[in-house]
Formats: structure tokens, C-alpha cells, sequence
């Protein structure tokens, strides 16, 4: 299990790298319980809407159980998750460092099944942009125990 969430963390980087420029604002583990997943479709904001805009998506749903670990090395990086908050993972692409492993895991649960991630809000500058991107770089499953010690008894009605 170690060397497929490190492999997935090599991977992140390796196309953090690729990618241009990027600065880490910030880092949150959390653990998640994954929800659904929705279609999200586009909202017409721009002429090229809705044909050519790319803007329609499909995103899996998580919500916050716990944050493990925060760290705000930037001066405008994301804010703390906290206990029942979302993270919303487009599943049709991958956001810039996000390793495809990801999708692949998503693809595979079942809504209740529990997470543990690390998602980063990084700054990216490229050739002929700057923008944020939020890539989830370690995601695993969480097991239930079967003591009923596990996570789950967190979770708010």
C-alpha cells in the first residue's frame, strides 16, 4: 500500500512539473466520506458556451470528516477544511498535478466509503497563464473497521 500512494504522490509532482511554475499556498489531509457524483452542467458565462466551452463536468462529491493535517506556506492559500465542508474532484479531467490514480479510485467507491486525501490549492505559472489549481495528490481508502472503531461514527445526520 506504501509504494502505490507513493508512486501516486511521484506521479502529482511529475505533472505539477509539466505543468510550469507552481507554488504550494496550501496543503489540507483530510478525511472524507465520498457522497455522490453529480453532473454539473455548463452555465452559459461565455460565447463559447455551450458548445466549445468545456465548462459542463462531472464531479464526485466528498464531505469532511476530519482534517488531519493544514499547512498555509502561502500568503493566500486555501483556509483550514473543516468538519463538514466538500471537495468537489472533476472526474472527466485531471486538474494540474493530479495523477490519473485518483479517477481510478473514485471510479470504484461507493457513496459511505471513507478517504483519507491530500489536496493542494497551488498557484501555476505557465507559458501563457497564471491560475490556481486544487489537485488532489494522495488519496486512499480508508477500511472499516470492524470493531466499530472506525470514522464513521463522526459523521453528522
Amino acid at each position: 500500500m506504501k509504494k502505490s500512494i507513493l508512486s501516486l504522490i511521484a506521479a502529482a509532482c511529475a505533472a505539477v512539473a509539466s505543468a510550469g511554475e507552481s507554488e504550494l499556498l496550501a496543503r489540507n489531509t483530510v478525511l472524507a466520506v465520498y457522497e455522490n457524483t453529480v453532473e454539473q452542467p455548463c452555465r452559459f458565462m461565455t460565447a463559447d458556451c455551450p458548445d466549445r466551452c468545456d465548462h459542463a463536468t462531472r464531479a464526485a462529491i466528498f464531505r469532511v470528516l476530519k482534517n488531519e493535517d493544514y499547512a498555509k506556506p502561502g500568503q493566500y492559500g486555501d483556509d483550514k477544511m473543516e468538519e463538514g465542508a466538500h471537495v468537489y474532484i472533476n472526474i472527466r479531467k485531471d486538474e494540474p498535478g493530479q495523477a490519473p490514480e485518483v479517477r481510478k479510485l473514485i471510479s470504484e467507491l461507493k457513496p459511505g466509503d471513507q478517504v483519507r486525501m491530500t489536496v493542494h490549492h497551488n498557484y501555476i505559472k505557465d507559458e501563457s497563464a497564471h491560475y490556481p489549481a486544487r489537485p488532489v495528490v494522495q488519496m486512499e481508502r480508508i477500511p472499516a473497521a470492524s470493531d466499530g472503531s472506525d470514522v464513521k461514527h463522526v459523521q453528522q445526520p
